[in-house]
């Protein structure tokens, strides 16, 4: 007798790569999955950012926005949209080239860790507050690998804009019910 298949919530899972899936066995042992024909779904997050260092402060969330835009502009890639949550970004993204992912997540992983923490190897000094964050640096800045997911049809791509705009009313404060009958009621005005 045959045993049932166990249904799976991620229909493609080898789309997604990273993040929290490095502990499991999918996660391990296989290329990160990049496109230039779909868009991907990017997330860094970062446990560390909170406080003063909250990616959703004046000046950080100014910086992060402007690390992103002129990385994005020098590398090729088109933001659709961005989220920014507080301790974790959210990013609606389009490749031009597949070969620019790699300088492109390392630029601006590398430059938002050091504008948010205010720390860089060239710059070490030895002030009061230095000495107190630098137990605080003791860790990685970002908890995990990027994660990325290949949005591969209409549908995934329509439900990605809504959770990323979902996120986005949550960095402002909305609790996540409240966001996603504010995108219901978004979608209800603009399909009448």
């Amino acid at each position: 007798m045959r045993k049932p298949k166990q249904l799976t919530l991620l229909k493609n899972e080898k789309s997604a790569y990273g993040g929290d899936l490095r502990k499991t066995r999918l996660g391990r042992g296989r290329a990160r999955p990049l496109s230039t024909r779909e868009t991907m779904h990017l997330v860094l997050r970062s446990t560390q950012a909170k406080g003063e260092w909250s990616f959703k402060r004046a000046k950080n969330e100014k910086n992060v926005n402007r690390i992103v835009q002129k990385f994005a502009f020098i590398y090729g890639v088109r933001v659709i949209s961005m989220a920014n949550v507080g301790n974790h970004l959210h990013l609606h993204l389009k490749l031009s080239n597949r070969f620019t992912y790699n300088a492109f997540i390392r630029a601006i992983t590398g430059a938002i860790a050091m504008a948010v923490s205010g720390r860089n190897r060239w710059n070490i000094e030895s002030r009061a507050s230095d000495i107190a964050n630098s137990l605080r640096l003791e860790r990685k800045f970002w908890d995990y690998r990027p994660y990325t997911r290949v949005v591969q049809s209409v549908r995934g791509f329509l439900n990605l804009q809504d959770y990323v705009r979902i996120n986005e009313l949550e960095g402002y404060g909305h609790l996540r019910n409240d966001a996603r009958f504010m995108i219901a009621i978004e979608k209800r005005m603009l399909g009448s």
